[in-house]
């Protein structure tokens, strides 16, 4: 295993909810390609047209991504939010930057997205793709320039910066040779990875190299700069600072919390913070590293130890993520990232790859039932109660308290209890439906 090639397919720096920017980023290579941008050069060919020259902006994405991108707040966009204005900020954006697209948004740049929404130029369809990908989202933009007009696509799916096909007036420009279906997620290291034991994982994590560790140290800083932002003033629903935190803490658990959550408070209110995410997603990498880093604090931990567990937590919840999908019916939060921290604090109390097998089916036990509902800034509660159980799940394991085989979804052994939680996720396609349709109803009243 490359694990030099491996962290950064798992970490990447993200500014704002990935969903949002992942229509964002469609949106704005869909203006591109009006110019004939196909990824090469990687920053835009064509300036940002003014508000009157975007006649439509059309949006189809799945219902994961309508999830994800309905209700969550826009950084540097002070009371914006959703799925509509996260359509028309695109179309003004350098999808060269990709998930830190909404980094330089100016009050100009708000002003025409609000004109371009507020006169019925942006429509928003959901996509029947749920067999084919778990991330899709489909961007076509037309622009008037003096008499003319042209129009751009673009095409994203199965991750959130995976642009698969470009369109300029009805002619492709650029399309991504499809892959096995089978394995359309993977290349070497994330199929490597995908078959591992969780074992064979922890193995990994003894030897990490200097580079990785470095990417890990950057991970702990920019994901604890959050949570010290959330719990310095209440933001979101201020579940850190006062909902699940406040002044004292009941025991370890309740500290660890209340970090997490105040984490994820500030990224949901659109804090203009960068985060790093895991496996896709802001609030992944915040589970899967803070309750490690807030329960190593309270103990002499050497920082090998604490970057070889924080290195386990999002190596694991990338392990999840490949079998259950990037985005999925179950709360990623929990299911994957909350496993993943779970395992990261198991190995920092020093417990071994039996310990970490036990770890798994004890957190698979308690969560598996927490549904997506979207993001908003009520993730910050299931963040909350991930890290919470985490750190509890952690210390059962290393009590030897083990989740019998016979109970519910847990099965022998941790790989295979992943698997029934992947299909467990797979069969929930009548939940999500009806989700986005309590969802789609809220929009239709806007």
């Amino acid at each position: 295993m490359d694990l030099e090639k491996l962290f950064p397919k798992i970490l990447k720096p993200a500014l704002g909810c990935t969903e949002p920017v992942a229509v964002a980023l469609a949106s704005a290579a869909a203006v591109q390609a009006t110019a004939g941008w196909a990824l090469a050069p990687p920053h835009r060919p064509l300036a940002a047209p003014d508000a009157d020259g975007v006649e439509s902006i059309r949006i189809r994405v799945n219902r994961n991504i309508f999830k994800n991108a309905f209700a969550i707040f826009i950084p540097n966009a002070p009371g914006h939010k959703g799925i509509l204005m996260s359509g028309a900020l695109g179309v003004f954006c350098d999808p060269g930057l990709e998930l830190q697209l909404f980094r330089d948004l100016e009050p100009e740049v708000i002003r025409r997205a609000e004109s371009i929404i507020a006169n019925g130029r942006v429509s928003v369809e959901i996509a029947d793709v749920a067999t084919e990908t778990d991330l899709f989202i489909e961007a076509t933009v037309r622009l008037r320039t003096g008499g003319q007009v042209s129009e751009g696509a673009c095409v994203i799916r199965d991750h959130h910066t995976n642009i698969v096909m470009l369109a300029r007036d009805g002619q492709t420009i650029y399309r991504k040779a499809a892959p096995n279906p089978a394995a359309r997620l993977l290349d070497d290291e994330l199929e490597e990875l995908r078959l591992m034991s969780l074992a064979d994982i922890v193995g990994l994590v003894g030897h990490l190299p200097a580079p990785v560790q470095e990417l890990v140290r950057q991970t702990i800083a920019l994901n604890m700069r959050a949570c010290e932002a959330g719990m310095s003033q209440p933001m979101g629903l201020g579940a850190g600072y006062h909902g699940i935190g406040g002044s004292t803490y009941i025991d370890l658990a309740h500290y660890v919390s209340s970090m997490a959550a105040a984490g994820s408070d500030a990224r949901m209110s659109g804090f203009p913070l960068e985060v790093m995410s895991s496996a896709g997603s802001g609030n992944q990498g915040i589970i899967a590293t803070m309750p490690v880093v807030a329960w190593a604090r309270s103990q002499p931990l050497e920082e090998s130890r604490l970057l070889a567990a924080v290195a386990l937590a999002h190596l694991v919840t990338m392990r999840i993520t490949l079998h259950v999908g990037y985005l999925s019916a179950l709360c990623g939060v929990a299911i994957k990232a909350g496993i993943g921290a779970a395992c990261g604090i198991a190995y920092a109390m020093g417990g071994d790859a039996a310990d970490i097998s036990r770890t798994v089916k004890i957190m698979a036990a308690s969560l598996a039932g927490m549904i997506c509902d979207g993001a908003k800034p009520g993730c910050a509660l299931k963040v909350g109660t991930s890290a919470d159980m985490a750190t509890r799940a952690a210390q059962l394991a290393l009590k030897k308290m083990e989740v019998s085989e016979d109970e519910g979804i847990v099965a022998p052994t941790a790989e295979e209890t992943i698997a029934n939680l992947a299909k467990l996720s797979r069969s929930m396609g009548i939940v999500d439906d009806e989700i986005v349709s309590i969802m789609n109803d809220k929009l239709k009243r806007c």
